[in-house]
């Protein structure tokens, strides 16, 4: 019997159900204190781009939280992005603060995290014996136990084979290249030459599965580089955010979603060319000086080729 060990931890903050998994160095999400902004009354829909019309309408991340995210990621649940908490789109606040958070994060089945919002995975390095140097990064944990539900081993999957076969080696895991003992290591650590699967034998040497950052979540073996976030400042379709919005080169399905769960009599629209031109150009063109007041610029280098579309 094999339990998946997700590499992300559950809360709550914009688009997939979750925080990520324990990283010291990952900037704490900023408080969402500009409030929540009560959902207009229907707005008027537009099916071809006006980029006058549209910087007209939209000059502020207030205004894109009132006329484009609160009609239909913000007035109930299950509109935005099924029952998924993460991101969490209700205020303009949450809104800012999505600049530069992982993507994917608490999506509850890992063959459903995409290869863009795989993290960069940590170390894996054995300290002993045959292959003592030798490491490599970790794609996936997997806790496989007994019938009765009982700890028989890890299963690790891995980017790179180790040269030789050991059997009980010590190891230990890194993180940006360092070693944290927090995260995992000492003995039981099985190695077949050629197979980028591992085992561990000791529960106790990776005391917090969840905690090790996996860059394979899926499986596929494509190793994530820790690159895909929800907003990229000065690129939108860098932007997970953007992907979802448009249902490009995603998986996942188009938000906001056309059905409301809650509300089955409701359908929510997608976003008009307009509103993602808007929504694209507060990404291409934001400042690092820019606060969630500032006001949404147009005419930036970045902005030259945005039609509203991927």
């Amino acid at each position: 019997m094999t339990r998946t060990v997700a590499g992300v931890a559950l809360s709550a903050i914009v688009l997939a159900a979750c925080t990520g998994a324990f990283d010291p160095d990952e900037p704490a999400v900023p408080g969402a204190d500009a409030g929540a902004v009560d959902t207009p009354d229907a707005q008027p829909v537009y099916d071809e781009l006006d980029k006058a019309r549209a910087q007209a309408r939209f000059q502020t991340t207030t205004d894109l939280m009132r006329y484009v995210f609160a009609p239909g990621c913000a007035a109930e649940t299950n509109e935005c992005h099924s029952n998924e908490d993460y991101p969490d789109l209700h205020t303009e606040g949450n809104l800012w603060n999505l600049r530069y958070l992982p993507c994917n994060l608490g999506v509850g089945e890992r063959n459903t995290v995409e290869d863009f919002c795989e993290a960069l995975g940590d170390e894996i390095e054995v300290t002993d014996g045959a292959n003592a140097g030798w490491r490599t990064r970790i794609g996936s944990i997997t806790l496989v136990t007994d019938a009765d539900g009982a700890f028989q081993h890890y299963e690790v999957r891995v980017q790179t084979a180790p040269p030789a076969g050991q059997t009980d080696a010590q190891f230990r895991i890194l993180r940006d290249g360092a070693p944290v003992a927090a995260l995992g290591g000492g003995g039981g650590l099985q190695l077949t030459a050629g197979s980028t699967t591992l085992r561990v034998t000791d529960a106790d040497a990776i005391p917090d599965p969840v905690a090790v950052r996996q860059g394979d979540e899926n499986q596929n073996g494509v190793f994530g580089d820790g690159s895909g976030v929800l907003v990229r400042p000065g690129d939108a379709r860098a932007s997970y955010l953007v992907r979802r919005l448009l249902g490009a080169e995603t998986t996942r399905i188009r938000m906001p979603l056309n059905d409301n769960a809650d509300n089955p009599t409701e359908l929510n629209r997608y976003l008009t060319p307009d509103e993602m031109y808007a929504v694209m150009s507060w990404i291409n063109c934001m400042r690092p000086e820019d606060d969630v007041y500032a006001p949404i610029r147009y005419d930036c280098p970045e902005n030259a080729d945005n039609e509203g579309r991927w």
